[in-house]
């Protein structure tokens, strides 16, 4: 079984404009499709094409793109959804294998299939503890836009992305079981769970809310977003020039209060590959590290 992460999901409040900073600091790319490939696009999603002959496309939609590796959906928040990291997804060359194991192992786990017009996800489903992942299997899937796109190495692209988790090692084993996900090697003494595809490591953290001791809880799941670039001083440079360029839309997220702010942080900083801390302009967490 070969697994790859392949995407992942960010609710947003106005995609565009989160998607310009991801743009601006990490060379995140869109699919430029001509006007005829809109309107066969706006057929499989239900928009509307006007007499002007181009797509009724609101400016708060979902925006996908791409670090050259991972595809990622900046999804506009839908009434009832929370914001912020959303959700992953991943390609298998064997969904129905995927999905029998599931079955057999982890009978508590469901799986919904997605309707048409979903670029890149034949199914959805969720660990044992209740994290949603994506799954398509190229084969079957007629995968577009981005996903189609030959995977490139950029100087500044995902390295990881960190779950938090009540028990860490039991949902390590799921993704053993389930897609085979090899384990990278730790200290004996280190609480985490490391898993990896080959390019792209899953850190898996344990929950525990005394550590947000001090300052707002925050509930298991998606924590952050670690990033490699290729020299920490010149993405700083870029960052503190952005965030005097716009300060309303491409500055990361001020604190509310500093001091609690500063609890988010320090754990934050406990994950062993970041060496900057920081958020994006709606305080999602993201961990940078170099090459």
């Amino acid at each position: 079984m070969t697994s790859r992460i392949k995407h992942i999901g960010i609710m947003s409040q106005t995609p565009p404009r989160l998607f310009k900073f991801y743009e601006c600091l990490f060379d995140f790319r869109t699919d430029v499709r001509d006007p005829a490939q809109e309107r066969e696009r706006a057929k499989a999603t239900g928009h509307r094409i006007l007499n002007s002959g181009r797509v009724a496309a609101a400016f708060a939609r979902t925006v996908i793109a791409s670090d050259g590796n991972i595809g990622v959906a900046f999804n506009q928040r839908r009434p009832g959804y929370p914001g912020g990291l959303d959700h992953f997804g991943m390609t298998v060359d064997d969904i129905g294998q995927v999905l029998k194991r599931v079955k057999e192992k982890y009978p508590s786990v469901g799986a919904v299939k997605r309707p048409a017009g979903r670029p890149f996800v034949d199914y959805s489903s969720h660990d044992p503890e209740g994290n949603i992942f994506d799954i398509a299997e190229p084969g079957k899937k007629q995968l577009v836009g981005v996903f189609t796109d030959a995977e490139s190495s950029r100087p500044r692209r995902i390295k990881h992305f960190t779950i938090r988790a009540i028990n860490p090692a039991a949902l390590a084993q799921f993704y053993v079981d389930v897609f085979e996900f090899k384990q990278e090697e730790k200290a004996l003494e280190d609480p985490n769970f490391y898993l990896t595809d080959g390019t792209v490591t899953m850190v898996l953290a344990p929950y525990k809310i005394q550590d947000y001791l001090g300052t707002e809880h925050k509930r298991p799941g998606f924590d952050h977003l670690g990033f490699e670039v290729e020299d920490l001083k010149a993405f700083n440079d870029d960052v503190e020039y952005l965030a005097k360029h716009d300060p309303e839309y491409l500055a990361p997220k001020p604190p509310n209060v500093q001091s609690e702010y500063q609890v988010i942080m320090d754990l934050l900083a406990t994950c062993r590959y970041g060496k900057h801390q920081m958020c994006d302009p709606e305080g999602n967490l993201l961990d940078i590290s170099t090459h």
